[in-house]
């Protein structure tokens, strides 16, 4: 499993395939992507949603760029990801944003949280998935995560290791605090924020 819009699409063409299948045999797509690289099909995208239901995907995690760089190399900052959603709300292609995952110490902030809900205001997106202020850690990945942590942030492995041990939920100490700011800010503004009821309307197939 990997982003659909990974850099070698732009040869491979895998991705735009795919959807071009799914657009000539009348089926429905959702796909969730870190890249801005899913502009690049909005006339497929587009023509998917004249007769079924297009629901695009983004992940956001980190507002401030030179930090989701570190985060997240080798993708689409979230500015630009940012740019890309208005895009396609612009196109009528409805969003979901993926708020997953915040790093205990690093961007589990208020300031990352509503900048990031700001965007998604901006955007109108239709919902935010959101399970918990954290991130999770299985082994091999764990130990990949703490050589990236001594390489950008010295000193924050050993607080990882003292605060959480071995264990697969690394839940952020700020988690309440700022799971109470990211319900509330998303039912003022009219954006889904129950999981299971974004999953439903993902689900749903509406009548054209």
């Amino acid at each position: 499993m990997t982003d659909p819009y990974i850099p070698l699409e732009d040869q491979l063409l895998y991705t735009r395939g795919a959807l071009e299948i799914i657009d000539r045999n009348g089926f429905g797509v959702t796909l969730i992507t870190k890249s801005s690289r899913v502009l690049r099909d909005l006339d497929i995208l587009k023509s998917i949603q004249t007769h079924s239901k297009c629901v695009i995907q983004m992940t956001l995690t980190t507002y401030d760029e030179e930090l989701c760089k570190k985060l997240e190399p080798n993708v689409s900052t979230t500015k630009e990801r940012f740019e890309t959603l208005l895009t396609l709300q612009k196109e009528g292609i409805p969003t979901i944003v993926w708020l997953t995952p915040i790093l205990p110490f690093i961007n589990d902030n208020e300031e990352n949280l509503r900048g990031i809900l700001d965007y998604c205001i901006r955007a109108h997106v239709k919902g935010i998935i959101c399970f918990d202020m954290g991130v999770t850690l299985r082994e091999g990945n764990r130990e990949y995560f703490y050589s990236k942590l001594d390489q950008h942030f010295p000193g924050f492995k050993e607080k990882y290791i003292n605060k959480y041990g071995n264990s697969y939920i690394l839940s952020s100490p700020q988690n309440k605090h700022l799971m109470r700011i990211f319900h509330q800010v998303c039912e003022e503004n009219g954006i889904m924020h129950n999981h299971e009821e974004i999953f439903n309307y993902l689900r749903t197939y509406e009548d054209h």
